[in-house]
């Protein structure tokens, strides 16, 4: 029981210092629902609830003027177009 104990306290532990430092490291635009600060301290006093919510609620998505990165020919609108241009071009 004892071990079960400590397993639980260090994945706690974990769950609160991952969250802690991705709190403080997420650029300041994508922190929402309250400053950095309140949730630092949600996070340090409630160390459950405080860095579920985090995860949940307090990042919020990636800047969206970031270029996203096609994963195949066929995300790439560039590449369609030129592809349809060389069949039209037969």
């Amino acid at each position: 029981m004892a071990r079960l104990n400590t397993l639980l306290f260090l994945v706690v532990v974990a769950l609160a210092v991952v969250a802690l430092i991705d709190c403080l490291l997420t650029e300041r635009s994508r922190v929402q629902a309250f400053p950095r600060g309140a949730w630092t301290v949600l996070i340090l006093l409630c160390p459950i609830f405080g860095p579920v919510a985090w995860f949940r609620a307090g990042r919020g998505a990636p800047a969206a003027d970031v270029a996203r990165i096609p994963a195949g020919p066929d995300d790439d609108p560039e590449f369609l177009r030129r592809l349809a241009e060389s069949l039209r071009d037969r």
